[in-house]
């Protein structure tokens, strides 16, 4: 266990810092070419936190496509990300499920 982390939950002992945000998504599935969409709940240098309501397999990967917060006068380009899924549940009474995504690659 890491210096620091004892009774803090999994989520929480990660090493870098995860941010509170609130930004739109998509996920592009390579084998389909289907795309679902979601909402950023946190972000950090090295993974993010998606609900949506597509349920991925165990260590699958994707693109993920995180739109910027809007700001007045400034052009938004998504953060194009290559992911793997870490962890997927359930979400109670809203018929969401919450993703823990590790990012492999910033392709954008």
């Amino acid at each position: 266990m890491k210096r620091g982390t004892a009774g803090m939950a999994p989520q929480d002992q990660r090493a870098a810092v995860r941010v509170p945000v609130r930004c739109k998504v998509k996920l592009r599935l390579p084998d389909l070419g289907l795309s679902h969409y979601g909402e950023c709940t946190d972000l950090s240098v090295s993974g993010l936190t998606v609900q949506t309501s597509y349920v991925p397999r165990p260590s699958e990967e994707f693109q993920v496509f995180v739109m910027p917060p809007a700001s007045p006068g400034v052009a938004r380009q998504p953060m194009a990300l290559q992911v793997r899924v870490m962890r997927c549940h359930a979400l109670k009474q809203s018929g969401l499920y919450e993703l823990g995504l590790s990012i492999l690659n910033v392709l954008r």
